[in-house]
């Protein structure tokens, strides 16, 4: 299955109040991500990925997925990263959290790490759509696609 069948989990999450930035970040790269990785693959996770940023950000609507459980906040929220997941459906990620090694390992893993007992349970928010790959490995994507805009860019190069 390419990338551009999937769908694309673009997940905010606020640290757990009681460890540093620079503890949550080494955490979930060095412990929890790596407890992901296997359960990932179980289920058909194309990508999973870490952004290890923060910021804040408007709450929305959650995608319908299981790591959402609680209300979204209604002002705007801190966030400490930002997870993206390439899935092939949203049903089979929501699915994947019902795995006894997801309840029994990951998740009690994200009550150290997570904001869990806080507003909207630690997920900020979360946002989806399909993936819609342009440029891939720095090549065009989209094949002829576009090509009137080709010939204009290389106009504008020939005058470069």
């Amino acid at each position: 299955m390419a990338e551009t069948d999937c769908v694309l989990l673009i997940v905010y999450i606020r640290r757990n109040p009681s460890i540093s930035k620079d503890q949550f970040y080494e955490h979930w790269k060095d412990v929890h991500g790596p407890k992901v990785i296997p359960w990932a693959e179980k289920h058909g996770i194309r990508r999973y990925q870490q952004l290890h940023t923060s910021g804040t950000i408007m709450p929305t609507a959650s995608a319908p997925d299981a790591m959402h459980k609680t209300e979204a906040a209604t002002e705007p929220m801190e966030f400490d990263g930002i997870a993206l997941f390439t899935v092939p459906s949203l049903k089979q990620h929501a699915d994947a959290h019902k795995d006894p090694y997801y309840l029994n390992v990951i998740e009690p893993d994200e009550w150290n790490l997570i904001d869990k007992g806080g507003p909207s349970g630690g997920i900020v928010t979360t946002y989806h759509g399909p993936v819609l790959d342009m440029v891939h490995a720095g090549v065009n994507a989209i094949g002829d696609k576009g090509q009137e805009y080709r010939k204009e860019w290389e106009e504008w190069e020939k005058k470069a």
